[in-house]
C-alpha cells in the first residue's frame, strides 16, 4: 500500500477487485476451489478497526502522501484536537482513562467495542450515518440499536448534533423515567422518541427471528429434496425430520471433528483470521430457534447461501444465480435492519465467489477442507 494515496483507497472495492479477478479468470472453471482459497489466503486480509479509523482521519483532515507512512503521532494529534474542540472525554461515562491512552489504543486495535465507536461519534462530531458506517464496516456489527436506551440516546444526540455534555445531561434525565413532571420539554421529547424507537426495534427484532426461521425451513426443504434425490429415493426423508445436527453435518461436511463428534475449533483453520467463527453450528441453530442468542447477519447469509447454492434451473447461469442471490439477500438484510452484502468482509466475499462456481456447495466444502489441511 506504500504507493497508494489513501484518498483513493476503498477496502470494499479492493475485495470486489479480488472477486472479479478470480471468477473472470479463464482458469476459474477448472480450478474454482483452488483459486478461491488462494485469493482468500494471499489477497485478502481482515481490515482492522484502526485502519478504518486512520482512513477516516486521513480523508477528513485532507492529508497527503502514502497512507501507511503518516506517523501515528499525527493521527493521534488529530484525534486529540477533535476531542478538545467537541468537548468530549475518553469514554462515554466518567473513568480514569486519559485521552492519550484512549487515542493510542484506538489507533492500534484490530477490533474495538461499540462503546469506543459511540464516544468517537461525540469526539469526531459524527453523523448517524457515519457512526453506522463505523459499526457496520469497521466492527462488522449491526447499526445503532434504538431498543438499547444508551444507543437510542446516542442516536438522538448524533441526529441533533448535541455534544457529549448534553448527552450526559439527557442520560440523567432518561433515568428519571416515571417522573415526567420533573422533565423539561426537550427531555420529554427525548423520552417519547426513545419509546417510539424501542417499540419499532422490538418489532424488528421479532421480524429478524421470523426471517431466520423461514430461511431455516427453506434450508431444511432444500436439504431433504437433494438428499432424497441422491440417497434415499425409495424411503424419502421429510423436511421436518431434518435437525440442526443434520444441517451442521452438511454445511461442514469437510471440517474435522473431535472424538466427541464436535467440530474442531475454528482457530485451527487457516481462514480463522479472516472469518473469525461464523460457523452455523447445531448449537447455534438451536439457540437461534429458541431466541436464546443474538442473531447475526452471517446467520442469515449462510442459510441463504445454502439454499441458493443448491438452486438448479436452466434460467440460472452462475452469474444470474449470483445476481439474483445478491438481490434477494440484500432485501432480506434490509428487512432485518442490516446493511447490504459487503465484499469487505472476507467471509461474505467467499460465499459470493462460491456462488459464481458451477457447483457452489462442492466448492464451498472444498475450501473449508483446504483450510484445515
Amino acid at each position: 500500500m506504500n504507493d497508494i494515496n489513501a484518498k483513493t483507497i476503498n477496502f470494499t472495492d479492493q475485495n470486489w477487485d479480488t472477486l472479479y479477478n478470480v471468477v473472470d479468470n479463464r482458469d476459474f472453471p477448472e480450478r474454482e476451489a483452488e483459486m478461491i482459497y488462494a485469493a482468500l489466503t494471499e489477497k485478502m486480509r481482515y481490515i482492522p478497526f484502526c485502519d478504518y479509523l486512520k482512513r477516516f482521519l486521513y480523508k477528513n483532515a485532507g492529508l497527503s502522501g502514502p497512507f501507511d507512512e503518516i506517523p501515528l503521532t499525527e493521527y493521534q494529534s488529530i484525534l486529540k484536537a477533535a476531542f478538545r474542540e467537541n468537548n468530549a472525554p475518553a469514554s462515554l461515562f466518567p473513568s480514569s482513562t486519559k485521552i492519550s491512552a484512549a487515542t493510542a489504543a484506538w489507533l492500534s486495535q484490530k477490533r474495538a467495542t461499540r462503546g469506543s465507536v459511540l464516544i468517537l461519534g461525540f469526539g469526531l462530531a459524527l453523523s448517524v450515518d457515519e457512526v453506522n458506517d463505523f459499526l457496520a464496516s469497521a466492527l462488522h456489527e449491526e447499526t445503532l440499536r434504538p431498543q438499547d436506551p444508551l444507543e437510542g440516546l446516542c442516536r438522538f444526540c448524533f441526529e441533533r448534533g448535541y455534544a457529549h455534555p448534553k448527552f450526559e445531561q439527557l442520560w440523567e434525565a432518561l433515568k428519571k423515567e416515571g417522573r415526567e413532571a420533573a422533565l423539561n420539554a426537550e427531555e420529554k421529547e427525548l423520552l417519547y422518541s426513545l419509546k417510539i424507537m424501542q417499540e419499532e426495534a422490538a418489532a424488528r427484532e421479532a421480524e429478524r427471528y421470523q426471517v431466520f426461521y423461514d430461511l431455516y425451513e427453506s434450508a431444511r426443504a432444500a436439504f431433504a429434496f437433494n438428499y432424497n434425490r441422491t440417497v434415499r429415493r425409495d424411503d424419502p426423508i421429510m423436511a421436518d425430520e431434518i435437525t440442526p445436527a443434520d444441517m451442521e453435518r452438511v454445511l461442514y461436511a469437510t471440517v474435522p471433528r473431535d472424538r466427541s463428534g464436535n467440530l474442531i475449533p475454528m482457530r485451527d483453520s487457516s481462514l480463522y483470521a479472516l472469518f473469525d467463527d461464523n460457523r452455523l453450528t447445531r448449537q447455534r441453530i438451536s439457540k437461534l430457534l429458541n431466541k436464546e442468542t443474538v442473531l447475526m447477519r452471517s446467520d442469515l447469509i449462510t442459510l441463504q447461501f445454502f439454499i441458493w447454492a443448491q438452486t438448479e434451473s436452466e434460467d440460472f447461469s452462475p452469474k444470474r444465480r449470483y445476481m439474483r442471490f445478491e438481490e434477494v439477500t440484500n432485501a432480506l438484510l434490509a428487512r432485518c435492519g442490516f446493511a447490504n452484502l459487503y465484499a469487505g468482509l472476507p467471509y461474505e466475499c467467499f460465499l459470493m465467489m462460491c456462488l459464481l462456481a458451477d457447483d457452489p456447495m462442492s466448492v464451498y466444502m472444498d475450501v473449508w477442507e483446504r483450510s484445515f489441511a
